[in-house]
C-alpha cells in the first residue's frame, strides 16, 4: 500500500502504527490530539489500543491483539507509543532481577520477538505519568533507550539521562482551544480543573478561596465532590468531569487558570499541567506553583505567575492580578502566544514524524 510522507510524497517503505492503551479516549487530552494530528499528517497511519473505547475517531481503532497479523499484512515498519509502562511492557522489560516494576505495566502486551524479527522499530515518548514516577530506576530507562529508535520527552530527568532523547512538550490543539480575549466583569473568574489526587492540592486551592473576598468566583472541573466541604466561600461552581468541548467553553470565560500542586513521591506531573496548557492557550492567566522548577519552555512574570505552594503566596498574587488586572491579562496574552507557538500539535507532531521517518 502507498503511503504518503508528511511532505506530501509517496512512498512505499514506511509506515507507522499507533498503539494505546485506553483509546479513542477525549479525555486523555493530549493523546488524542495527538493521534488525530498524527493521522491528518500520516493518513494511512493504523490505530490499536489494549482497550478499545466506544468514543469517535475518524478511523477504526483495532483491538491490541490483532496487532501482529496486521502489521504483517499492512507493512508496519514502525511503531509509535506513549509512557513508560506501555513502551516498557512492548518492549517486555517491565520487571527487574529485584522484583521492581514498572507501575501500569503488563507482561502480556510484550511484541519484542515480532518487532525484531521483522525488523519494525519501536518510538515512544516518555511523558510524566505513565510509570514515569520521581523514583523511576534508571535501569528501565535504559532499557527504553536501548529498544526504542526515539524517544521523545518534556522532562528533564529523561534528557539528563537519555542524552540522544528530543525534548517535545505536550501536544496541545491549538486550534480548538483558540485564543479568546478576556474582558473584565464583574469578577474575576478562576478555574481549577484535575482529576483527584493528593498532589493536586485541593486543601491548599480551599484555604486560598475561603481568604479571598467577593471579587473572586471559583470554577472547579474534575472529581472533586467529596472534598468540597472543604469550601466556605461559596462563590463557586463545581461542573465535575467534563469533555474537551465543555472545558474550552468554560475555559474561554475564564481570567485565570490556578494551580496549586505540590511534590508527590510517586507520580511526576509536568510543568505546565496539560490542562493548564489547555486553558493558557484560550488566554487564561496561569497562576501555578511549579514544584520541579521548570524553565524549559515558560518564564515567570511573563508566561504566568509562579506561586509557593502556601496560602499566603498565592493570595498575594490573585490581590496582584485585582489590583493589575489589565497588566495581568497581558501576561495571559503572552503566556497564550507562548503555548501557541511551543505546543501546537501541528508543529509538534510534524517534528516526531520528521524524526520517526529520518531514523
Amino acid at each position: 500500500m502507498m503511503a504518503m510522507d508528511n511532505k506530501g510524497i509517496f512512498s512505499t517503505h514506511r509506515r507507522l502504527a499507533v498503539i494505546d492503551t485506553d483509546f479513542p479516549w477525549k479525555q486523555s487530552g493530549f493523546r488524542y490530539w495527538e493521534f488525530i494530528e498524527i493521522l491528518r499528517q500520516r493518513p494511512d497511519t493504523i490505530f490499536f489500543a489494549t482497550n478499545v473505547r466506544r468514543e469517535e475517531f475518524p478511523v477504526p481503532v483495532y483491538p491490541f491483539e490483532a496487532f501482529e497479523e496486521m502489521a504483517k499484512q499492512s507493512g508496519i515498519t514502525d511503531v509509535y507509543c506513549v509512557f513508560l509502562n506501555l513502551a516498557g511492557s512492548l518492549l517486555g522489560n517491565t520487571t527487574l532481577p529485584s522484583g521492581l516494576s514498572i507501575l501500569g505495566s503488563n507482561p502480556s502486551w510484550t511484541i519484542s520477538s515480532f518487532l525484531n524479527e521483522k525488523g519494525i522499530k519501536l518510538h515512544t515518548t516518555l511523558y510524566p505519568g505513565g510509570g514515569l514516577s520521581p523514583d523511576v530506576s534508571p535501569l528501565f530507562l535504559k532499557q527504553v533507550k536501548e529498544g526504542c529508535t526515539c524517544i521523545f520527552t518534556n522532562i528533564q530527568e529523561v534528557l539528563d539521562e537519555i542524552p540522544t532523547s528530543i525534548f517535545t512538550p505536550v501536544a496541545i490543539n491549538t486550534d480548538f482551544y483558540s485564543y479568546n480575549k478576556k474582558p473584565a466583569k464583574d469578577k474575576i473568574i478562576i478555574t481549577f480543573a484535575a482529576h483527584r489526587g493528593v498532589r493536586k492540592g485541593f486543601p491548599l486551592l480551599a484555604n486560598v478561596f475561603n481568604e479571598l473576598d467577593d471579587c473572586f468566583y471559583l470554577n472547579i472541573i474534575g472529581d472533586w465532590q467529596n472534598h468540597l466541604h472543604l469550601l466556605k466561600n461559596e462563590n463557586y461552581s463545581y461542573y465535575g468531569l467534563l469533555p474537551p468541548e465543555g472545558m474550552k467553553k468554560i475555559y474561554q470565560h475564564t481570567h485565570l487558570f490556578i494551580y496549586t500542586g505540590t511534590q508527590d513521591r510517586f507520580i511526576i506531573d509536568g510543568f505546565p499541567v496539560t490542562a493548564a496548557v489547555d486553558a493558557m492557550s484560550t488566554g487564561c492567566l496561569l497562576v501555578s506553583t511549579n514544584q520541579r522548577n521548570d524553565r524549559l519552555t515558560l518564564e515567570d512574570g511573563v508566561d504566568y505567575l509562579e506561586v509557593e505552594p502556601m496560602t499566603y503566596s498565592i493570595i498575594n498574587a490573585l490581590n496582584w492580578v485585582k489590583e493589575h488586572f489589565e497588566l495581568a491579562m497581558k501576561i495571559g496574552q503572552r503566556g497564550s502566544e507562548s503555548i501557541r507557538r511551543q505546543y501546537d500539535c501541528k508543529k509538534i507532531v510534524k517534528k516526531k514524524l520528521h524524526h520517526i521517518f529520518q531514523s
